[in-house]
Formats: structure tokens, C-alpha cells, sequence
């Protein structure tokens, strides 16, 4: 078993941090996030529905479906780049169509292939890249099929001097979790036996 007095004494080690990450959005030039804005983000998780037996006065579970859950976004309001009005952008160029648009007949709607599309409008690929002290990439989490389910651009105070902030939350199909060329893939099975 390994020695956790060790570890944490080894001047080498160097734990993951809160603050030591990127999220990339790849959104045309139009529409475009800087990274710098984005204040705060959920890692990518995830549930595995459960399907229960009964027999007799036992109970046995067996795993199900695996559910991705939703990634929570907070960024920065700025007047250049404007993140509220680029949403907004956004989402129109996903499909969505204002009523009075509608009443000219334009009768187009929000669809995925809107959202995701990486050449286009969309967000394309999105990627949150946990980094080191050095900035070289331990890890990167890439959300697939990505898509904004809502969209909150803040309150308004006068008794306030905060930021604004634009809270997200984006749906997505699934993730991948790819290694950087500093975060070597672990063997922990040694470190459960005794």
C-alpha cells in the first residue's frame, strides 16, 4: 500500500489544482469567448441509472443506462467581446426564430447540427484543459454534441459594483477525457494491495 506521508512530503508532488485550467468554446470569430472570461466551470460528470430485483425479502441491483449530466458555465459580461449579446447571437444561429420573424414567414427552428456545428455558427467543440504550473496540459475533458440549455445574463443593481456574469448550462451527448503528455496513464490496482 502506498505511504501517504510520503507522498505528501515528496517536494515533487503537485496535486491537481481548482485554478489551473482553460475552457476552449469554439465559436466563430463573430460570437467569440476568450477563455480569460470564463470564470467558473463543472467538470463533466455522470449516473448510472440502477434496475432492482426482488426476491423473497432480498433486494439485488443491477447498473443501467449511463446518464452524462449537465456542465454549469459562469462568465464574465464584457462590453467587448458583449458574451450576453453574443449568446443571443448564438442563439439565433442555431435556428431559433423571433415571433415576428415568423409572422414574415421564416419558419426555421433550433436543431443540434445548429449548436455543434464547428465551421458555422456553433459551439463546436468544447474542451475544459486542466494545466500545470508550467501550463502544460495534464488532462482535457471534450464535450461532445454540445449545446446551450439555458442561458441567465444576470441581475441589475444599483447597489452593486460586482460583474456582471452570464451563467450556462450546457447540455452534451457524452465526454472524453484525454491525457496530456504530462499525466502518464495511472496503474492504481497496485495501490489497493496490501
Amino acid at each position: 500500500m502506498a505511504n501517504p506521508t510520503l507522498f505528501w512530503a515528496n517536494p515533487g508532488t503537485e496535486p491537481k489544482r481548482a485554478y489551473r485550467w482553460i475552457m476552449r468554446f469554439n465559436i466563430n470569430n463573430e460570437n467569440a469567448l476568450d477563455e480569460f472570461l470564463i470564470k467558473k466551470v463543472s467538470r463533466p460528470s455522470w449516473d448510472v441509472s440502477e434496475t432492482e430485483h426482488a426476491f423473497l425479502n432480498h433486494t439485488f441491483y443491477y447498473p443501467g443506462r449511463v446518464t452524462y449530466k449537465e456542465v454549469s458555465v459562469t462568465l464574465v459580461d464584457s462590453i467587448t467581446p458583449n458574451a450576453g449579446v453574443n449568446m443571443q447571437n448564438l442563439l439565433v444561429r442555431s435556428g431559433y426564430v423571433v415571433p415576428d420573424a415568423v409572422a414574415q414567414g421564416d419558419f426555421r427552428t433550433i436543431s443540434k447540427s445548429g449548436w455543434v456545428s464547428e465551421g458555422g455558427a456553433g459551439l463546436g467543440r468544447v474542451e475544459i484543459v486542466q494545466i500545470d504550473p508550467d501550463n502544460r496540459e495534464l488532462e482535457t475533458w471534450s464535450l461532445y454534441n454540445t449545446w446551450v440549455k439555458s442561458c441567465d445574463l444576470g441581475e441589475l443593481s444599483y447597489e452593486s459594483n460586482e460583474l456582471l456574469n452570464v451563467e450556462l448550462v450546457l447540455r452534451y451527448d457524452y465526454f472524453k477525457i484525454g491525457e496530456g503528455p504530462r499525466l502518464a496513464r495511472a496503474d492504481i490496482e497496485p495501490l489497493f494491495r496490501s
